[in-house]
């Protein structure tokens, strides 16, 4: 039950507005991703609508059983970085680099298997490093960024008077 009143409670430590704002767009972001993710679940596994892979086309079925399997890992991370930037956790850096990170291996994985050429596969390389490189220095060097999550760790813990 703790994870419902959490949700309900929201942002209490520091208030949304004591959030940086590329994080609040983060919470929106992440949840309609993840939403868009789970709202195809029932609708591919009742085959409504058309589904491709690798431009084949596909039954809603065999496109769940194939792709939300790769999908899932970002579903589970891109919920838990809404969660904890709304419930102010100071997990949320680490986690949302690890994103962009599984986001790399992803791309590092269709390079292996043979579905990027060559010449595309040095220009996933260099933005697969620029963007985890950006989410790095946003989330670890941006001075309010950093300023914010000192605060939130230094309300997060107990006081003298509270312990």
């Amino acid at each position: 039950m703790t994870l419902i009143s959490n949700l309900r409670q929201g942002p209490a430590r520091l208030g949304w507005s004591a959030i940086p704002a590329l994080m609040r767009a983060g919470v929106l972001f992440s949840s309609f991703a993840a939403a868009m993710i789970l709202l195809f679940v029932p609708l591919s596994a009742l085959n409504v609508g058309s589904y491709s892979i690798n431009e084949r086309v596909v039954t809603g079925p065999y496109f769940l059983t194939h792709v939300y399997p790769i999908l899932a890992p970002y579903l589970v991370i891109a919920l838990a970085i809404s969660y904890g930037i709304w419930t102010e956790r100071p997990w949320v850096r680490p986690l949302s680099l690890l994103f962009w990170l599984a986001l790399d291996l992803g791309l590092l994985y269709e390079i292996a298997v043979g579905w990027v050429r060559a010449a595309d596969a040095f220009v996933y390389a260099v933005w697969g490093v620029v963007y985890v490189l950006i989410v790095w220095w946003y989330f670890y060097r941006k001075t309010t960024v950093v300023s914010y999550s000192r605060k939130l760790v230094s309300a997060s813990l107990p006081t003298a008077a509270g312990a």
